[in-house]
């Protein structure tokens, strides 16, 4: 088991490292976006498109087939990047709006193959105990990353932080092979999958890592262990991995419908300041490199505070006071940057908005949302994730930009007042799902074995 898991962990370090070292870059390029509507919807579609084929390679690759194809699919594009960004193409519109969708799309989906193979890797039991461990490895990995790119944006270039991506991506590789190679003694040994097994095809699909970056929705990047572990090779949860079958399976529930309500909220408040701090950025006149320095310090500040509040605060205070109470506190948390803002939309309290609801939303929102799915059956809980980590998630990005470029002739601090109420529904709704959860909980227990 050491062994297992400290590859394990060690591979989620190197992905999500070449995230951090890329994100940064994806956001400083987007700045001299004006209208980022297209941009998101862009975004949207291109992931939509690419979950059915996803499926498709799962299902008909081996483990190995699965991280070598798809990590190296990866590269090769980032090689590309590279090139161009060295041949100073970087200003350039296309290539602006080409790297902050591939981004979004590649951090989607090399986060899902490794969740992937944990799930085929660990037992449910297994799970609960190392895939927290895991998880911190890759918050460290961003924190590593985001100093790397604070130091390095300047003074080696953009074009080198891609060569520095692919060096941590080639590493993936090769911490994923021994990995497999390792797990697959054990199986033999044990009578079990061998390392040239089909890999199960997931039944959630790709779940978005950084997300949990944005507020208020799960990111593969920082996802609770939980909804990953029960998804071991040994206990698969009947589903079809259809959106539509998740469309259908909320719709047929309140309490679910409540919960995509709460998740397209808070992942349309995040898009809402990251959008406005990077109008008020642009006015600024930084070069890309500058911004990139900036977003790398941003990032290392939010994932150091995440990674405290994930080991010192989220469980204690759910313990505490309940699930109800831990979301309405950080929803009231969000709710008191919006009256901020309100008042004073320019660069700094912006920037301090941006960095505080990236550290209340992975550090609070994340864990206490993935309990509220503990009370649902498992096909509602597989079936509902999937839409709403992929369809409520990016379809709340591109309606929030929308907003955002339409308010674009209001000052920011008109448009935070306007979306104040919204932010406030959003508490009360948090409020009522913990009590809802609770209730629920409470039932399944009463009930006989």
């Amino acid at each position: 088991m050491p062994t297992r898991l400290l590859l394990s962990a060690l591979w989620f370090f190197l992905v999500l490292f070449s995230y951090y070292v890329l994100k940064p870059v994806r956001d400083a390029l987007a700045t001299e976006t004006r209208l980022f509507g297209p941009l998101y919807l862009a975004t949207f579609l291109a992931a939509s498109a690419a979950l059915p084929l996803y499926w498709r390679i799962v299902a008909r690759t081996t483990r190995r087939q699965l991280v070598f194809g798809v990590y190296q699919f990866f590269v090769a594009c980032l090689v590309v990047f590279a090139l161009l960004l060295a041949r100073g193409d970087g200003e350039t519109e296309w290539l602006r709006n080409a790297f902050f969708v591939w981004v979004s799309v590649f951090n989607l989906y090399v986060v899902a193959v490794f969740w992937s193979v944990m799930a085929d890797l660990f037992s449910a039991e297994e799970g609960k105990s190392w895939f927290g461990a895991m998880a911190a490895a890759g918050t460290v990995g961003s924190i590593v990353a985001s100093l790397v790119g604070h130091v390095a944006a300047q003074r080696l270039g953009l074009e080198w932080l891609m060569v520095v991506a692919i060096g941590a991506l080639e590493l993936a590789i090769a911490t994923a092979w021994l990995l497999l190679r390792f797990a697959s003694r054990e199986e033999f040994a044990r009578g079990s999958l061998w390392e040239g097994s089909p890999t199960p095809k997931p039944v959630s699909g790709p779940q978005r890592t950084e997300v949990e970056r944005e507020i208020g929705v799960g990111d593969a990047s920082h996802k609770s262990p939980q909804s990953h572990s029960s998804n071991s090779a040994n206990s698969k949860p009947p589903s079809s991995g259809s959106l539509l079958a998740g469309l259908r399976t909320v719709l047929s529930s309140r309490y679910l419908l409540m919960i995509w309500a709460f998740t397209a909220i808070g992942k349309f408040a995040a898009t809402f300041v990251y959008n406005n701090f990077q109008h008020t950025l642009r006015e600024e006149g930084l070069a890309v490199a500058e911004r990139t320095e900036l977003f790398s310090a941003m990032n290392f500040y939010s994932q150091s505070g995440t990674l405290a509040f994930q080991a010192l605060l989220a469980a204690a205070l759910m313990r505490l006071v309940g699930v109800g109470a831990t979301l309405a506190a950080a929803c009231g948390v969000i709710v008191g940057l919006f009256v901020w803002l309100s008042l004073d939309a320019t660069l700094w309290p912006l920037m301090v908005a941006k960095v505080v609801q990236e550290i209340v939303g992975y550090g609070l929102l994340v864990p206490a949302q993935q309990v509220l799915f503990t009370v649902v059956s498992r096909t509602e809980k597989y079936e509902s994730k999937a839409f709403i980590d992929t369809a409520v998630f990016r379809g709340s990005d591109v309606a929030a930009a929308n907003v955002v470029d339409a308010l674009g002739r209001f000052s920011a601090s008109a448009a935070a007042m306007a979306i104040l109420p919204l932010v406030g529904v959003w508490m009360a709704l948090g409020a009522w799902l913990g009590r809802e959860q609770t209730a629920r909980a409470k039932a399944k227990d009463d009930l006989p074995n």
